[in-house]
């Protein structure tokens, strides 16, 4: 099952434009979880982000304790569009803390740092010390394997899947789980 979705999910890949990574990283999940129709980047993006090819507000990855976070509000409305129920549950992480997806998810892993490029690493222009760069720094990726020391990661920046020989350093994380379908 594994290989299925590793197939479905590189032949989903979507091209990241301007700052629309996590966009392209959630329509790439969604295509290897199932979800067959599924809009362009630029409808997707002002779907999710509310503006063609951006990213969406850091508050969109969080919310208070009981409520949902309104990235995943969004995301499975996408995928119910497309004919697919499930459950997106995003988060802050510990930095550092190890992640894992979980068998028959999708986990999009949302980046201050990690492999931008083969041998180079680095936080796509995102500096802490700099709240100007909040908003066009970081990255997210489809998080698809971990064997030690490294991870598999689908990259909206880069076609096919990638081995990186170190994990990246996350802020915050994004499960999708499919729903079984109503009758």
């Amino acid at each position: 099952m594994r290989f299925v979705y590793e197939n479905r999910l590189e032949a989903s890949w979507v091209r990241n434009q301007g700052s629309a990574c996590t966009s392209a990283a959630v329509l790439a999940a969604l295509g290897g979880l199932g979800v067959d129709s599924l809009p362009d980047l630029a409808t997707g993006s002002t779907f999710l982000a509310g503006s063609e090819f951006g990213a969406p507000a850091l508050l969109d990855y969080v919310s208070l304790p009981g409520r949902r976070a309104p990235l995943d509000l969004r995301i499975e409305s996408l995928a119910r569009a497309g004919g697919l129920r499930v459950n997106s549950r995003t988060g802050i992480v510990v930095p550092f803390w190890p992640l894992r997806p979980r068998q028959g998810e999708g986990l999009i892993v949302h980046l201050a740092w990690g492999q931008e490029k083969s041998d180079q690493y680095g936080t796509w222009g995102w500096n802490p010390l700099h709240p100007a760069t909040y908003s066009t720094g970081g990255h997210s990726v489809v998080l698809v394997r971990v064997e030690p020391p490294g991870w598999t990661v689908l990259d909206p920046n880069l076609e096919h899947l990638q081995e990186w020989p170190r994990p990246g350093i996350a802020t915050a994380a994004t499960r999708l789980r499919p729903l079984p379908a109503v009758r």
